[in-house]
């Protein structure tokens, strides 16, 4: 019958249309991202060097404690997604789990950057240890189901991109925190320890106070009435893998987040001892940061002209000439790290607005062919992928020094100068170029995605018409 098709794009459109996202509710949405993403990248940037050159640990255990945190994701990502798809509560089933990381994340944070003076080596061993893979584990506990809410506030994948532009603000803003105020508060200074036990008491301290906002004052959760859960968690899990989409998404984005995940860890050694202009930490990351905040508005724009999955492999190739140029960094070129910074945050700022759109219409195909809807499942999917690659990047970058015979503030070995610089820009290049190629048998476009979200439409408006008689 020619008139169906025509009256599910009616149906969807009209649904569009009235799932736009208020601008309120993107502010609420985004807020607690911003104090959150400044304690995460404090540890991603910050700890390694931290660790090494105010706690004096080896860097092979600091990257063999973020190798393990990574293992120990592989099992509560994917647990959290799947328990909050299934979760029943009065505050709803993401926002339920937001406030249960209040606690975790005040504890943690206090733990990461406060350790005791009087602690044996052993001791201070075990302390760090038990610390980073604590917070990791309360990061879960708010990041994979504030994500799968993100995708729950709307249908339409223009609205996704807002979404997700304003929850990238906040991580950007997140950002510039850290590299404005803790990478010089912590980084090669006297007081680092006083600053960074200062510093993460303040955040930690705001963070509970924007989640608790950010949950009370967001709308009620829609749909979950409506949409089914998994059957159960291994069934979900199964699902994601099934799922030929995610399953091309999910190995592309590791091998790139895989690829540049040691960069800003690594990033501070670069400046101390290959370029040594210190002095310029802070700089040089706000020249990523800067243009990744200020491109995200042109990403949406070129989102809805565009298809999505394309602009994100053009990105990726700005990135591998932005992190491959890093190659040739020398003492004093300061210009030329400078100028792969402003690139690489322009390009990166496509796949985390776009690439949540992508993202949205691949729990969407998993609806069509399933019947169960699971933002949880496959956002935590998304997360572990994330932070494994970074975690697994920044434990063999840790590795790689101390094979390479790094010592801590004193002049390195030319030995040490290249594996610097390889695993800063060389590592990135090369993983980068990789998931260009494989992103090109992407196959779920903007059409197909459209014709998803319109026979899920027509069947939700069959279901509550039955439910209605």
């Amino acid at each position: 019958m020619p008139s169906e098709p025509q009256d599910e794009l009616v149906v969807t459109h009209a649904a569009e249309i009235s799932s736009r996202v208020a601008w309120s509710a993107l502010v609420l949405y985004a807020v607690p991202l911003a104090p959150a993403y400044l304690l995460y990248m404090m540890l991603t940037v910050v700890f390694m060097n931290f660790a090494t050159d105010v706690l004096l640990i080896a860097p092979g255990f600091v990257g063999t404690i973020f190798f393990v945190s990574k293992i120990w994701d592989a099992v509560s990502d994917p647990l959290v997604g799947t328990l909050s798809d299934a979760t029943t509560s009065r505050w709803g089933r993401r926002k339920s789990w937001m406030l249960a990381s209040v606690v975790p994340l005040l504890v943690t944070t206090a733990m990461l950057w406060t350790p005791p003076s009087d602690l044996s080596e052993v001791q201070l061993l075990l302390w760090v240890g038990v610390s980073v893979l604590g917070f990791y584990t309360a990061f879960t506990l708010l990041v994979v189901p504030q994500m799968a809410l993100g995708v729950e506030l709307s249908p339409s994948p223009n609205e996704r991109a807002r979404v997700f532009a304003g929850r990238q603000v906040a991580q950007t803003l997140g950002m510039l925190g850290t590299f404005l105020v803790a990478t010089p508060m912590i980084l090669d200074n006297v007081n680092a320890q006083e600053n960074a036990t200062n510093l993460s008491l303040l955040l930690s301290c705001l963070l509970a106070v924007t989640i608790v906002v950010s949950v009370m004052g967001l709308p009620p959760e829609r749909d979950v009435a409506e949409r089914k859960p998994p059957s159960s968690p291994l069934s979900a899990v199964r699902d994601v893998v099934r799922n030929p989409h995610a399953r091309l998404l999910l190995v592309v984005y590791f091998i790139e987040v895989f690829g540049i995940g040691a960069t800003s860890a690594m990033t501070p050694y670069l400046l101390i001892y290959v370029t040594k202009a210190s002095d310029y930490i802070g700089l040089v990351f706000l020249f990523y940061t800067i243009p990744a905040f200020l491109s995200i508005p042109l990403w949406v724009w070129l989102g809805k002209r565009y298809e999505r999955h394309k602009l994100w492999r053009f990105a990726m190739g700005l990135q591998a000439i932005g992190y491959g140029l890093i190659v040739f960094q020398e003492e004093g070129r300061i210009g030329l790290m400078i100028g792969c910074s402003v690139l690489n945050g322009f390009a990166t700022a496509c796949g985390q607005t776009l690439g949540y759109a992508i993202k949205g219409d691949v729990i969407d195909y998993d609806e069509y062919q399933t019947g169960e809807r699971k933002e949880g499942t496959y956002l935590a999917a998304w997360n572990l992928a994330a932070k494994l690659g970074t975690g697994l990047m920044i434990a063999f970058s840790g590795w790689a020094l101390e094979l390479s015979g790094f010592v801590a503030n004193q002049p390195q070995t030319e030995r040490t100068l290249w594996t610097i610089k390889g695993m800063t820009g060389g590592a990135p290049f090369v993983c980068l170029l990789v998931g260009m190629v494989l992103f090109s048998r992407f196959s779920l476009g903007g059409e197909e995605a459209a014709r998803i979200r319109s026979a899920l439409a027509s069947r939700r408006a069959a279901k509550a018409d039955l439910a209605g008689e």
